[in-house]
Protein backbone atom coordinates (compact mmCIF):
# COMPACT_ATOMS: atom_id res chain seq x y z
CA UNK A 1 0.00 0.00 0.00
CA UNK A 2 0.92 3.65 -0.41
CA UNK A 3 -0.35 5.55 2.62
CA UNK A 4 -0.70 9.32 2.88
CA UNK A 5 -0.63 10.48 6.50
CA UNK A 6 -1.69 14.01 7.41
CA UNK A 7 -0.45 15.07 10.82
CA UNK A 8 0.15 18.44 12.44
CA UNK A 9 3.89 17.83 12.79
CA UNK A 10 6.58 15.19 12.65
CA UNK A 11 8.49 13.83 15.65
CA UNK A 12 11.50 16.12 15.07
CA UNK A 13 9.31 19.19 15.38
CA UNK A 14 9.83 20.92 18.77
CA UNK A 15 6.06 20.88 19.29
CA UNK A 16 5.86 17.12 18.86
CA UNK A 17 4.34 14.98 21.59
CA UNK A 18 2.62 11.64 22.08
CA UNK A 19 0.80 11.78 18.73
CA UNK A 20 4.12 12.15 16.93
CA UNK A 21 5.68 9.32 18.94
CA UNK A 22 2.76 7.13 17.88
CA UNK A 23 3.19 8.28 14.27
CA UNK A 24 6.84 7.32 14.23
CA UNK A 25 6.46 3.99 15.99
CA UNK A 26 3.56 2.68 13.92
CA UNK A 27 4.31 4.01 10.44
CA UNK A 28 8.06 3.36 10.50
CA UNK A 29 7.11 -0.26 11.18
CA UNK A 30 4.72 -0.23 8.21
CA UNK A 31 7.58 1.04 6.03
CA UNK A 32 9.67 -1.93 7.18
CA UNK A 33 6.77 -4.19 6.19
CA UNK A 34 7.12 -2.92 2.63
CA UNK A 35 4.52 -0.15 2.53
CA UNK A 36 5.23 3.34 1.25
CA UNK A 37 4.30 6.13 3.68
CA UNK A 38 4.10 9.81 2.74
CA UNK A 39 3.69 12.32 5.57
CA UNK A 40 2.23 15.78 5.06
CA UNK A 41 2.84 18.05 8.06
CA UNK A 42 3.71 21.58 9.15
CA UNK A 43 7.22 23.02 9.07
CA UNK A 44 9.05 24.34 12.12
CA UNK A 45 11.88 26.90 11.75
CA UNK A 46 15.02 25.21 10.47
CA UNK A 47 13.26 22.13 9.13
CA UNK A 48 13.60 21.05 5.50
CA UNK A 49 10.60 21.24 3.20
CA UNK A 50 11.24 17.69 2.04
CA UNK A 51 12.89 15.01 4.13
CA UNK A 52 13.06 11.27 4.71
CA UNK A 53 12.93 10.06 8.33
CA UNK A 54 12.77 6.39 9.32
CA UNK A 55 11.68 5.60 5.78
CA UNK A 56 8.76 8.07 5.73
CA UNK A 57 8.77 10.60 2.88
CA UNK A 58 7.99 13.92 4.55
CA UNK A 59 6.57 17.06 2.94
CA UNK A 60 6.41 20.08 5.26
CA UNK A 61 4.24 23.09 4.43
CA UNK A 62 2.95 26.11 6.32
CA UNK A 63 3.41 26.88 9.97
CA UNK A 64 1.83 25.25 13.00
CA UNK A 65 -0.98 27.82 13.20
CA UNK A 66 -1.77 27.85 9.48
CA UNK A 67 -1.04 24.28 8.37
CA UNK A 68 -4.68 23.15 8.18
CA UNK A 69 -5.42 25.86 5.61
CA UNK A 70 -2.67 24.51 3.32
CA UNK A 71 -3.79 20.90 3.56
CA UNK A 72 -6.53 20.73 0.84
CA UNK A 73 -4.36 22.06 -2.00
CA UNK A 74 -1.24 20.18 -0.88
CA UNK A 75 -3.16 16.95 -0.46
CA UNK A 76 -4.62 17.23 -3.97
CA UNK A 77 -1.12 17.89 -5.33
CA UNK A 78 0.26 14.76 -3.67
CA UNK A 79 -2.68 12.72 -4.96
CA UNK A 80 -2.03 13.92 -8.52
CA UNK A 81 1.61 12.87 -8.46
CA UNK A 82 1.35 9.66 -6.43
CA UNK A 83 -0.83 6.58 -6.51
CA UNK A 84 -2.27 6.73 -2.99
CA UNK A 85 -4.31 3.82 -1.62
CA UNK A 86 -5.54 5.32 1.65
CA UNK A 87 -5.34 8.56 3.63
CA UNK A 88 -4.78 8.59 7.39
CA UNK A 89 -6.11 11.88 8.76
CA UNK A 90 -4.95 12.82 12.27
CA UNK A 91 -7.88 14.48 14.05
CA UNK A 92 -6.13 16.46 16.77
CA UNK A 93 -7.67 19.76 17.92
CA UNK A 94 -8.49 21.05 14.40
CA UNK A 95 -9.42 18.27 11.95
CA UNK A 96 -8.29 18.50 8.34
CA UNK A 97 -11.67 17.36 6.90
CA UNK A 98 -9.81 15.49 4.17
CA UNK A 99 -12.84 13.46 3.14
CA UNK A 100 -14.48 16.65 1.92
CA UNK A 101 -11.73 17.08 -0.69
CA UNK A 102 -11.24 13.56 -2.04
CA UNK A 103 -13.05 10.32 -2.82
CA UNK A 104 -10.07 8.33 -1.54
CA UNK A 105 -10.62 5.99 1.42
CA UNK A 106 -9.98 7.92 4.62
CA UNK A 107 -9.15 6.65 8.09
CA UNK A 108 -9.63 9.17 10.87
CA UNK A 109 -6.98 8.67 13.56
CA UNK A 110 -8.06 10.10 16.92
CA UNK A 111 -5.82 10.34 19.96
CA UNK A 112 -7.81 12.72 22.09
CA UNK A 113 -10.94 14.82 21.72
CA UNK A 114 -10.86 17.91 23.89
CA UNK A 115 -14.57 18.68 23.77
CA UNK A 116 -15.39 21.04 26.67
CA UNK A 117 -11.98 20.58 28.34
CA UNK A 118 -10.44 22.83 25.67
CA UNK A 119 -11.77 25.80 27.66
CA UNK A 120 -9.24 24.92 30.39
CA UNK A 121 -6.35 25.14 27.92
CA UNK A 122 -6.78 28.37 25.96
CA UNK A 123 -8.75 31.59 25.55
CA UNK A 124 -12.54 31.39 25.02
CA UNK A 125 -12.39 32.47 21.37
CA UNK A 126 -9.88 29.83 20.24
CA UNK A 127 -11.45 27.25 22.56
CA UNK A 128 -14.81 27.76 20.85
CA UNK A 129 -13.10 27.39 17.45
CA UNK A 130 -11.67 24.02 18.52
CA UNK A 131 -14.92 22.93 20.19
CA UNK A 132 -16.98 23.64 17.04
CA UNK A 133 -14.31 22.08 14.78
CA UNK A 134 -14.62 18.82 16.74
CA UNK A 135 -18.41 18.93 16.85
CA UNK A 136 -18.74 18.90 13.04
CA UNK A 137 -16.49 15.84 12.59
CA UNK A 138 -19.51 13.51 12.03
CA UNK A 139 -20.74 15.71 9.16
CA UNK A 140 -17.43 15.75 7.28
CA UNK A 141 -16.37 12.14 7.99
CA UNK A 142 -19.63 10.32 7.30
CA UNK A 143 -18.02 7.45 5.41
CA UNK A 144 -14.68 7.29 7.17
CA UNK A 145 -13.34 4.46 9.27
CA UNK A 146 -11.95 5.60 12.62
CA UNK A 147 -9.07 4.45 14.78
CA UNK A 148 -9.04 5.54 18.42
CA UNK A 149 -6.22 4.97 20.89
CA UNK A 150 -8.56 4.09 23.77
CA UNK A 151 -12.09 3.05 24.60
CA UNK A 152 -12.65 6.48 26.16
CA UNK A 153 -11.85 8.19 22.86
CA UNK A 154 -14.02 5.69 20.98
CA UNK A 155 -16.89 6.47 23.37
CA UNK A 156 -16.39 10.20 22.70
CA UNK A 157 -16.67 9.55 18.97
CA UNK A 158 -19.87 7.54 19.48
CA UNK A 159 -21.31 10.31 21.68
CA UNK A 160 -20.55 12.88 18.97
CA UNK A 161 -22.55 10.90 16.43
CA UNK A 162 -20.00 8.77 14.58
CA UNK A 163 -21.95 5.78 13.30
CA UNK A 164 -19.28 3.94 11.29
CA UNK A 165 -16.56 1.52 12.28
CA UNK A 166 -14.39 2.61 15.20
CA UNK A 167 -11.36 0.45 15.92
CA UNK A 168 -9.16 0.70 19.01
CA UNK A 169 -5.38 0.54 18.62
CA UNK A 170 -3.62 1.19 21.91
CA UNK A 171 -0.24 2.84 22.10
CA UNK A 172 2.69 0.56 22.76
CA UNK A 173 5.83 0.93 24.82
CA UNK A 174 9.35 1.02 23.39
CA UNK A 175 11.68 -1.96 23.51
CA UNK A 176 14.37 -0.84 25.92
CA UNK A 177 17.87 -2.08 26.52
CA UNK A 178 18.20 -4.19 29.65
CA UNK A 179 21.47 -2.37 30.34
CA UNK A 180 19.57 0.48 32.05
CA UNK A 181 20.49 -0.11 35.69
CA UNK A 182 19.34 2.52 38.20
CA UNK A 183 18.60 2.49 41.89
CA UNK A 184 15.04 2.94 43.12
CA UNK A 185 14.59 6.04 45.28
CA UNK A 186 12.04 5.29 47.97
CA UNK A 187 11.07 8.93 48.47
CA UNK A 188 10.87 10.17 44.84
CA UNK A 189 7.49 11.23 43.39
CA UNK A 190 7.36 12.05 39.66
CA UNK A 191 5.17 13.54 36.98
CA UNK A 192 6.10 12.86 33.35
CA UNK A 193 4.34 14.42 30.37
CA UNK A 194 3.71 17.60 28.44
CA UNK A 195 3.38 20.58 30.76
CA UNK A 196 -0.02 21.85 29.63
CA UNK A 197 -2.92 23.37 31.58
CA UNK A 198 -5.33 20.49 31.00
CA UNK A 199 -2.79 18.11 32.57
CA UNK A 200 -3.70 19.73 35.93
CA UNK A 201 -0.09 19.58 37.15
CA UNK A 202 -0.98 22.20 39.75
CA UNK A 203 -2.59 19.33 41.67
CA UNK A 204 0.79 17.58 41.69
CA UNK A 205 2.48 20.73 42.98
CA UNK A 206 -0.17 21.16 45.66
CA UNK A 207 0.06 17.59 46.93
CA UNK A 208 3.87 17.64 46.96
CA UNK A 209 3.79 20.81 49.08
CA UNK A 210 1.38 19.13 51.52
CA UNK A 211 3.45 15.94 51.80
CA UNK A 212 6.74 17.81 52.21
CA UNK A 213 5.31 19.55 55.28
CA UNK A 214 5.14 16.12 56.94
CA UNK A 215 8.14 14.22 55.55
CA UNK A 216 11.25 14.47 53.43
CA UNK A 217 10.30 13.53 49.87
CA UNK A 218 11.76 14.50 46.51
CA UNK A 219 9.64 15.47 43.52
CA UNK A 220 10.33 15.97 39.83
CA UNK A 221 8.34 17.21 36.83
CA UNK A 222 9.71 15.85 33.55
CA UNK A 223 8.49 17.56 30.41
CA UNK A 224 8.06 21.00 28.89
CA UNK A 225 5.20 23.20 27.83
CA UNK A 226 3.62 26.62 28.16
CA UNK A 227 2.34 26.00 31.70
CA UNK A 228 5.83 25.41 33.12
CA UNK A 229 6.67 28.94 34.31
CA UNK A 230 3.37 29.34 36.11
CA UNK A 231 3.86 26.01 37.88
CA UNK A 232 7.37 26.97 38.94
CA UNK A 233 5.99 30.19 40.47
CA UNK A 234 3.29 28.20 42.23
CA UNK A 235 5.87 25.78 43.63
CA UNK A 236 7.88 28.73 45.00
CA UNK A 237 4.80 30.26 46.61
CA UNK A 238 3.87 26.94 48.27
CA UNK A 239 7.51 26.23 49.19
CA UNK A 240 7.28 22.93 47.32
CA UNK A 241 10.73 21.55 46.52
CA UNK A 242 10.25 20.29 42.97
CA UNK A 243 12.81 19.82 40.22
CA UNK A 244 11.44 20.99 36.87
CA UNK A 245 13.65 18.99 34.53
CA UNK A 246 12.14 20.21 31.25
CA UNK A 247 12.48 18.16 28.10
CA UNK A 248 14.73 15.10 28.49
CA UNK A 249 15.90 12.27 26.25
CA UNK A 250 14.07 8.94 26.12
CA UNK A 251 16.86 7.33 28.13
CA UNK A 252 16.65 10.03 30.81
CA UNK A 253 12.86 9.73 30.91
CA UNK A 254 12.99 5.99 31.54
CA UNK A 255 15.69 6.53 34.15
CA UNK A 256 13.23 8.74 36.06
CA UNK A 257 10.47 6.13 35.69
CA UNK A 258 12.82 3.50 37.11
CA UNK A 259 14.00 5.68 40.00
CA UNK A 260 10.59 6.91 41.16
CA UNK A 261 8.61 5.29 43.94
CA UNK A 262 5.38 6.43 42.28
CA UNK A 263 4.36 8.38 39.19
CA UNK A 264 1.36 10.72 39.45
CA UNK A 265 -0.94 11.58 36.53
CA UNK A 266 -3.56 14.19 37.57
CA UNK A 267 -4.96 15.13 34.12
CA UNK A 268 -8.64 15.87 33.66
CA UNK A 269 -8.63 13.88 30.40
CA UNK A 270 -6.25 11.92 28.20
CA UNK A 271 -6.60 10.07 24.94
CA UNK A 272 -4.64 7.21 26.48
CA UNK A 273 -2.23 7.10 29.41
CA UNK A 274 0.97 6.54 27.45
CA UNK A 275 3.28 7.81 30.17
CA UNK A 276 1.33 5.76 32.72
CA UNK A 277 1.98 2.58 30.73
CA UNK A 278 5.63 3.53 30.25
CA UNK A 279 6.04 4.03 34.00
CA UNK A 280 4.41 0.69 34.75
CA UNK A 281 6.72 -1.02 32.26
CA UNK A 282 9.51 0.09 34.62
CA UNK A 283 7.69 -1.60 37.55
CA UNK A 284 6.59 1.77 38.93
CA UNK A 285 3.03 2.06 40.30
CA UNK A 286 0.95 4.98 38.98
CA UNK A 287 -1.58 7.06 40.86
CA UNK A 288 -3.92 8.73 38.38
CA UNK A 289 -7.09 10.77 38.31
CA UNK A 290 -10.14 8.68 37.48
CA UNK A 291 -10.29 10.43 34.12
CA UNK A 292 -11.01 9.21 30.57
CA UNK A 293 -7.97 7.49 29.08
CA UNK A 294 -6.05 7.27 32.33
CA UNK A 295 -8.51 4.94 34.03
CA UNK A 296 -7.91 2.40 31.25
CA UNK A 297 -4.13 2.54 31.59
CA UNK A 298 -3.93 1.88 35.35
CA UNK A 299 -5.60 -1.02 37.15
CA UNK A 300 -7.04 0.46 40.33
CA UNK A 301 -5.82 -1.34 43.43
CA UNK A 302 -3.49 -3.59 41.40
CA UNK A 303 -0.95 -1.53 39.44
CA UNK A 304 -1.67 1.76 41.17
CA UNK A 305 -4.63 3.83 42.30
CA UNK A 306 -7.41 5.92 40.82
CA UNK A 307 -8.71 8.93 42.72
CA UNK A 308 -11.50 11.38 42.01
CA UNK A 309 -10.14 14.13 39.78
CA UNK A 310 -9.03 17.12 41.84
CA UNK A 311 -9.35 15.43 45.23
CA UNK A 312 -5.97 16.42 46.68
CA UNK A 313 -6.70 14.86 50.07
CA UNK A 314 -7.27 11.40 48.58
CA UNK A 315 -4.31 11.81 46.23
CA UNK A 316 -2.10 12.59 49.20
CA UNK A 317 -3.38 9.53 51.07
CA UNK A 318 -2.72 7.25 48.07
CA UNK A 319 0.83 8.52 47.64
CA UNK A 320 1.55 8.19 51.37
CA UNK A 321 0.18 4.65 51.33
CA UNK A 322 2.66 3.54 48.67
CA UNK A 323 5.52 5.44 50.30
CA UNK A 324 4.95 3.63 53.60
CA UNK A 325 3.74 0.14 52.72
CA UNK A 326 6.68 -1.76 51.20
CA UNK A 327 4.72 -4.98 50.82
CA UNK A 328 1.89 -3.33 48.91
CA UNK A 329 4.36 -1.35 46.79
CA UNK A 330 6.14 -4.57 45.76
CA UNK A 331 2.84 -6.21 44.76
CA UNK A 332 1.78 -3.16 42.77
CA UNK A 333 5.23 -2.93 41.19
CA UNK A 334 5.15 -6.54 40.02
CA UNK A 335 1.58 -6.28 38.72
CA UNK A 336 2.40 -3.02 36.91
CA UNK A 337 5.28 -4.56 34.99
CA UNK A 338 3.19 -7.59 34.05
CA UNK A 339 0.27 -5.41 32.91
CA UNK A 340 2.49 -3.19 30.75
CA UNK A 341 3.74 -6.21 28.82
CA UNK A 342 0.31 -6.37 27.13
CA UNK A 343 1.22 -3.33 25.04
CA UNK A 344 3.79 -3.23 22.24
CA UNK A 345 4.33 -1.07 19.19
CA UNK A 346 4.76 -4.18 17.03
CA UNK A 347 1.25 -5.33 17.97
CA UNK A 348 -0.13 -1.82 17.43
CA UNK A 349 1.45 -1.61 13.96
CA UNK A 350 0.11 -5.04 13.00
CA UNK A 351 -3.42 -4.07 14.01
CA UNK A 352 -3.23 -0.73 12.21
CA UNK A 353 -1.97 -2.46 9.08
CA UNK A 354 -4.89 -4.90 9.15
CA UNK A 355 -7.37 -2.01 9.44
CA UNK A 356 -5.81 -0.14 6.50
CA UNK A 357 -5.88 -3.28 4.35
CA UNK A 358 -9.54 -3.84 5.14
CA UNK A 359 -10.34 -0.25 4.14
CA UNK A 360 -8.38 -0.45 0.89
Amino acid sequence: MTILVINWQDWENPNGGGAELNLREIFSRLVKKGHRVILLCSRAPGQKRHDVLDGLEIYRIGKRNSFNFYVPASMRGLLRHNTIDVIVDDLNKIPFYSQAFTRMPVVGFVHHLFRSTIYRETNPLFATYVFVAERIIPFFYRHATFVAVSQSTADDLHDMGIQGHIHIVHNGIPVRSESLQVSRQKNLIAFVGRVKKYKSIEHFVEVVAAIQKERDVKAIVVGDGDAREGLMRMADELKARITFAGFVSENEKFTVYSQARVVVQPSVKEGWGLTAIEAQSCATPVICADSPGLREAVLDGKTGYHYAYGDIRVLQARITDLLDDDGKWKRFSSEAQTWAQNFSWDASADKFEAILKSVV
